[in-house]
Parts: structure tokens; C-alpha cells; sequence
């Protein structure tokens, strides 16, 4: 972020170029080109957020507002990805000035005016500011730094003044998270039975002698299950098989690449690129003009530089390669040498997509494929014996979000998200769409709507669940059927399939040796005396009987406060992030438990698929 750089090492002096125009209309016609936002009569809201309707006007005025801060302190416009993650943040806006204030409101949590004046230029100084205005060189802070800073703002260009505006408004969100955060963190209390648990876990240590029976043992040919087996396991074990709403797709993609004639071209112009950057007087300008990335001027460090350019002279043009997707070629501009082992190296590089060579009758002989292909499937069924005529792969994207950017292996796909979300029908074929250097004709496959998974798509792991318990069934009621009294003599008597070994572990395992993951094993073990044998009990992977060698339960000690710090950091530790730039300039997070919390209260309803 040029913000970020320019106030640690040039003090005020904030040099930005900004085109809005040209990224207002990037944005609008987008906007322009969904029919489903401008098509009359149709509900323009795009969420409901703690019983507030939030419109798609509201929301793209918000996308505009962080798209112009993007550009205010980037100093060039918003690429499509950028535009993609801009729009997560203005959603993630909205989440946080709904639900979040709410929160804050209720709590009495505020950051006032002098507060904010305290965070930048008082007593409490924000850390974010503390980190920008110290010193480069030895990392001290000085206020009188920011005060002059703020002080030259009053003569600043209307931008400068804008960027710092900007900045400031970032600094309020991180501190009510702040405080709403802390009321959760210093109010987390680990009682002494907790801190206790967490030591004996810990420390209690086991040994015991068991037989294994893994239900592979079994084939599955000799197990049957019904259908209605398979609806009475799904609905008595709802709860294990919720699902978000989802759908699936199978498609057909036709690839758009350049013909021999289109290679050619390419090369001719590229060719002319490259010597126009031989001859180039200023080749940071020349690659900004001509190259299709935006980071086209580097520094690299002598190790670093690349194997084209090493050992080159200044002034070497490298000759193009084609690299994921892009003619690329590289000139070695100059070099900069701060010691005799520390120099580092400009480098000017040209990277053209080579889809932009393809010509349009390529493209047009390829729609006309994809099109035709399209007209002659009326549903799913003909799709696919079509395509196996034509020996065209079909491709499958499921289980793919309302908000997905991709599908199967289809990056940046959202218009095919759109089309299944609003559009598709089960089995109708959908018109050519282009997704990136393809043609895809798609046909919806499924739709799982919220709640308890449909059969068809958790049929096979069903199944599973329900041979394994036949298969526990029956090898339980075989060893139950042995007259034994110890390990050896139930492994001589049980035969093939059994094996036994013995295995050390402590009360905080999940896993025994030999046997795999067994938590309940575990517990099952400590609850034991000692030379006592457990009747046998099915596990995850097979039917266990075991037999307590020894434990050892630690004594009780003094002082469990190092464990019930380890239990308070553990609540604490996994966080989700909430914002991020150019919402905040600095990543804000808070408990992954209390941001769900959050936006379980505010019952969020999301109907951004509708629009984009």
C-alpha cells in the first residue's frame, strides 16, 4: 500500500495517481451489464442483516467508497480480483456496522472524539501509528513526528489530505474490536476443576494389551443394505448430515487458443515489443504502458535475479518464453550497488496474455462450436451422449456455493455461479458462456437446500456407517461367543481378521497404537483397573477389546495455573478475520467463536448471488 510506505519514509509527502473515472465505469458497467439489477420489477435487496433490509444500491455505494480508497492509496485502480475482494470487504462492512454496532451499542462501547485525538497524537498512542512514524533507521518512536506530519497536512493537496482522512477512519473499527474483544478475554475464567482436568490429561499415562478386529476383515459383499435402511440412518442421524444450500453442474468447455496464423501475429508483435524495449529511453514507463501486469518494474537481489538475465549486461532484452499463459521477456535496466556484497538490480518486464493474439475469427469459429454444441442438447442426458460422440471430457463442479468465484477447476466463473443460481433448471442446458479463455456449456445437476443432505449426495459414507455396524454386530457377537478368559487365548480362538499388540498413551490421545484413532478407547482404558478386560466395543475403524496393564494418575499439586493459562489460551487462540484492506489498513481479528456468535444473532440472510 503507498499509503503505508510513504508515511514511514516520506512524512506527508503522499504522491498518489488516481484515474477515477476510468474505474467508476469499470464498475458501473458491471453493474450495467446484470440484467438481474436493472431488470424491472425485481427485489433490490442483497441482504438482511439483524433485521435491517440492506440494498444492492447501499452495498455498491460501499464498493465504490472502498474501491476509491483502493485507488487513493494504491495509486492505480482495482484489477477484477481486487474488485472481487473489495466486495468482501464491503460486505464485511456491512456485517460489521449492522451486527458488530449493534453489539457495541448495546454494550455502551464507543471510541469519542478525544479518544481518537489520544490514539494519534495523546498519551495512548495507536500502535498502527506508532508503527508508522518511527524512525526507519533505529525504530524508536518520536511524537513529534506525527505532529509535524499532521501539521503540514493543512497545506497538503486535497489527496494527501484525503489518503490521511481515510487512514484515521481505519483506526476506529480496531479499537471497539479491541474492546469488545478484551471484554470476552479478560473475563475468560478457567475454574480450578478445568485447570485440574487439563493437568491430569496431560500427565495420566496408560498401558494396555488389546485385539483388533478391523471391519475389513469383512468383505462388503456379504453385508446388505436396503434403501429404506438408508432414509431411517439419515433421518435418525439428522444432525450429523446438515449441509449449507448448494448445487452441482456437469459441463462441457471449449477452449479458446490461437491457430497457427494467430501464433504467428503474436509473434510479430511481440517481436516488435521487444524491440521497442531494446530501444526505450524509459523502460519503467515503456513496461507500464505495454506490459498486461501491473508489477512490471522490479528490484531483485543478485541471488534472486533471473537465470535470463544473470551474468548479462545493462541494457539486455532476454528473448520471450512462453510462460502460464503469457509471452514473457525481460530487460536488464540497472544496477545499484550500497556495498560490495549488497547490490541490487532493476528489471523492466513485458508479460502479454496470449489469449489478446487470438483473432477473431478463431473466436468465432469457437463460439460457433460451443453454440452449436449447446443447440443440440435439450437436457443433462443428451449433453452427455453428445459429448461422448464428439469425445468432448465432461466436468463436474459440486457442491459449489451461492458465493463460489469458481467451479471445478473454472476460475473466475461467477457468471456461471449466477446463471445456476438464478437461471438453471434441472437438466436444462444453458446457453455458451465465456469463463476466461474457454466456452463452457453447463446443465445443473443437484440442489441441495439448506439443511439435512439429500440421500443421493451422502448415499455411499450412509452406507458405510451402516455395513460397519452390521459388520460391529457381528464380531461382537462372535467374541462374545468365545468361552476365553484372557488376550492370547481370544486371539487363538477368534482366527483370521484379529490381531493384538499392546500400546502406551496418555488421557489426552486420541490415538492407539496399531488400531488408529480411537478417542472413546481412550476414556474406556482410564476407567479400568488394572489386569481388567472391557467386553468388546465397535470404534471407528473396527471392533476393539482391551485389557488395562497399568496407569499412573498424577497426584495433585499446588498450583494448576500454567494449565488453566494453556485452557484460557486454547479458547482464544483460532480467530477469524473481519476486515482487512482496504476496509481497515490492518487486518482485524477477533474469536472465530464470538464472530459466529455474532452472526448467528443477526440472522443474516445473503443474497449476493442474485447480482453478481
Amino acid at each position: 500500500m503507498a499509503l503505508i510506505g510513504t508515511l514511514r519514509n516520506k512524512m506527508g509527502k503522499i504522491v498518489v495517481g488516481v484515474i477515477m473515472l476510468t474505474m467508476i465505469a469499470f464498475i458501473g458497467t458491471d453493474l450495467i451489464g446484470n440484467s438481474t439489477l436493472l431488470g424491472g420489477g425485481q427485489n433490490q435487496d442483497i441482504a438482511e442483516i439483524a433485521g435491517n433490509t440492506i440494498s444492492n444500491v447501499k452495498f455498491q455505494n460501499k464498493v465504490e467508497e472502498l474501491s476509491y480508497n483502493f485507488a487513493l492509496n494504491s495509486g492505480r485502480n482495482p484489477i477484477q480480483q481486487e474488485i472481487d475482494q473489495i466486495r468482501n470487504q464491503a460486505w464485511n462492512a456491512l456485517i460489521f456496522d449492522k451486527a458488530y454496532q449493534l453489539q457495541f451499542d448495546e454494550l455502551g462501547i464507543e471510541v469519542t472524539n478525544d479518544e481518537l485525538v489520544d490514539m494519534v497524537q495523546g498519551s495512548n498512542i495507536s500502535p498502527q501509528i506508532i508503527q508508522f512514524f518511527s524512525d526507519p533507521a533505529t525504530g524508536q518512536f518520536d511524537k513529534s513526528r506525527i505532529t509535524n506530519f499532521l501539521a503540514s497536512l493543512q497545506q497538503a493537496q486535497p489527496q494527501q489530505r484525503n489518503s490521511w482522512i481515510s487512514f484515521e477512519r481505519s483506526l476506529l473499527p480496531g479499537r471497539l474490536i479491541e474492546k469488545y474483544n478484551n471484554l470476552f478475554a479478560k473475563t475468560n475464567y478457567v475454574t480450578g476443576y478445568e485447570a485440574a482436568e487439563e493437568y491430569t490429561s496431560q500427565n495420566a499415562n496408560a498401558s494396555i494389551e488389546y485385539v483388533f478386529v478391523p471391519f475389513s476383515s469383512i468383505s462388503d459383499s456379504l453385508i446388505t443394505v436396503a434403501d429404506d435402511e438408508l432414509k431411517d440412518y439419515l433421518i435418525e442421524n439428522a444432525s450429523e448430515y446438515e449441509r449449507d444450500e448448494a448445487r452441482s453442474m456437469e459441463y462441457v468447455a471449449f477452449d479458446i487458443l490461437p491457430l497457427p496464423t494467430d501464433s504467428a501475429d503474436a509473434r510479430e508483435e511481440v517481436a516488435a515489443l521487444r524491440e521497442g524495449l531494446i530501444d526505450a529511453s524509459d523502460d519503467s514507463t515503456f513496461v507500464k504502458i505495454n506490459s498486461d501486469d501491473p508489477f512490471s518494474f522490479l528490484t531483485y537481489s543478485e541471488e534472486d535475479l533471473p537465470d535470463s538475465l544473470k551474468e548479462k549486461s545493462i541494457g539486455y532484452v532476454s528473448r520471450p518464453v512462453i510462460s502460464n499463459g503469457f509471452y514473457e521477456f525481460q530487460k536488464l535496466s540497472g544496477k545499484e550497488e550500497y556495498a560490495p556484497d549488497s547490490i541490487l538490480y532493476k528489471v523492466a518486464r513485458i508479460k502479454k496474455d496470449i489469449t489478446l493474439y487470438i483473432s477473431d475469427k478463431t473466436i468465432n469459429e469457437k463460439y460457433r462450436e460451443a453454440g452449436f454444441f449447446a443447440a443440440s442438447c435439450g437436457n443433462l442426458e443428451e449433453l452427455r451422449r453428445l459429448a461422448k460422440e464428439k469425445e468432448l471430457r465432461i466436468q463436474t463442479g459440486d457442491r459449489i456455493d451461492k458465493n463460489a468465484q469458481r467451479v471445478g477447476i473454472l476460475t473466475e466463473a461467477r457468471s456461471l455461479v449466477l446463471w445456476l443460481y438464478n437461471d438453471a433448471e434441472g437438466g436444462v442446458v444453458s446457453d455458451v458462456k465465456e469463463i476466461g479463455n474457454k466456452y463452457i456449456v453447463a446443465a445443473m445437476t443437484g440442489i441441495q437446500e439448506e439443511g439435512v443432505a439429500n440421500l443421493e449426495d451422502v448415499r455411499n459414507r450412509v452406507e458405510r456407517e451402516i455395513r460397519n455396524e452390521k459388520k460391529a454386530a457381528i464380531i461382537i457377537e462372535k467374541f462374545t461367543s468365545l468361552e476365553v478368559s484372557s488376550i492370547d487365548e481370544v486371539v487363538n480362538s477368534y482366527g483370521d481378521g484379529a490381531k493384538t499388540g499392546t500400546s502406551d498413551f496418555q488421557l489426552s490421545s486420541s490415538n492407539i497404537t496399531g488400531v488408529g484413532y480411537a478417542p472413546e478407547a481412550i476414556g474406556v482404558a482410564f476407567a479400568l483397573d488394572e489386569e481388567e478386560m472391557k467386553r468388546p466395543f465397535a470404534i471407528q475403524d473396527g471392533v476393539l477389546l482391551i485389557k488395562l496393564l497399568a496407569k499412573d494418575i498424577p497426584s495433585d499439586i499446588d498450583d494448576y495455573t500454567p494449565y488453566a493459562t494453556q485452557v484460557s489460551g486454547r479458547r482464544l487462540s483460532n480467530n477469524a478475520l473481519i476486515a482487512d484492506f482496504p476496509l481497515s489498513y490492518f487486518r482485524l481479528f477477533i474469536s472465530k467463536d464470538i464472530h459466529d456468535a455474532v452472526k448467528d444473532f443477526a440472522e443474516i440472510e445473503d443474497m449476493r448471488y442474485k447480482f453478481f
